[in-house]
């Protein structure tokens, strides 16, 4: 299962999760029953539920279904279940439970997986999915997080249209450079990677406009910096 994740803007922050594998190929007449297993507490951070999100794993993989995807804030955690039946969708009403948590479960016939299209991200939401990939990568190798210098790169800017872009990139408050070979720009920016997507999604549709090609970001993997040695000496 390849699991993305993007940040979903409501009526409050959200971070959605979903089985990249569903977005492009579900199995539909395999698993018609949707089962929504929403959860309410003080807390739905994922320290705070991990006992219950391990069951909610075990009893989909005993009950041979399918967990599409999740949305969760800071007091709900909502969960989509696909399933081949409902005869065994009871089992997870008997999830474990921190205090004060309360589980709703809601069981659906939905073949043709209606209830799944709440998450599929549109506009900026697969901007911020694309995003979290490279800060998942950056986590990866190593990176402790913090603002360092961003570098978005753009391709096939026409030379008629360059000026114009770079323009339009210098307005917004960003700096460009020649990214060889081609007629490649780099703009560039100063930012937390983890709070890129406002300004990717702003570059790139720029560059649309402009008829060009936004190609992503990089930027340096930032570490914890090394302890300096301290000397001691004994004073006389």
């Amino acid at each position: 299962m390849a699991w993305e994740l993007f940040k979903r803007d409501v009526t409050g922050y959200e971070v959605v999760g979903v089985d990249g594998e569903l977005l492009d190929d579900a199995p539909l007449s395999e698993l018609p029953i949707a089962v929504e297993v929403t959860i309410d507490g003080p807390s739905a951070l994922p320290d705070a539920l991990s006992e219950t999100e391990m069951t909610l794993e075990q009893v989909v993989a005993a009950t041979r279904g399918r967990l599409a995807g999740t949305v969760r804030s800071s007091t709900r955690l909502w969960n989509l279940v696909a399933l081949p039946s409902d005869e065994q969708v009871h089992e997870f009403g008997t999830l474990p439970l921190p205090e004060r948590t309360r589980i709703t479960v809601s069981p659906t016939r939905d073949p043709d997986w209606t209830i799944f299209d709440r998450l599929r991200p549109v506009g900026m939401e697969q901007q911020s999915m694309e995003d979290l990939r490279i800060v998942r990568n950056l986590h990866d190798h190593g990176d402790v997080g913090g603002p360092r210098q961003i570098l978005h790169v753009i391709h096939d800017v026409q030379p008629d249209h360059l000026q114009e872009f770079v323009a339009s990139m210098i307005s917004l408050g960003y700096r460009t450079e020649s990214d060889a070979p081609g007629l490649g720009v780099l703009v560039i920016h100063d930012s937390e990677p983890a709070e890129v997507t406002s300004d990717s999604w702003t570059i790139r549709q720029v560059a649309e406009r402009h008829g060009a090609r936004y190609d992503g970001w990089r930027c340096e993997v930032q570490r914890t910096p090394p302890k300096r040695r301290r000397w001691f000496s004994r004073r006389r």
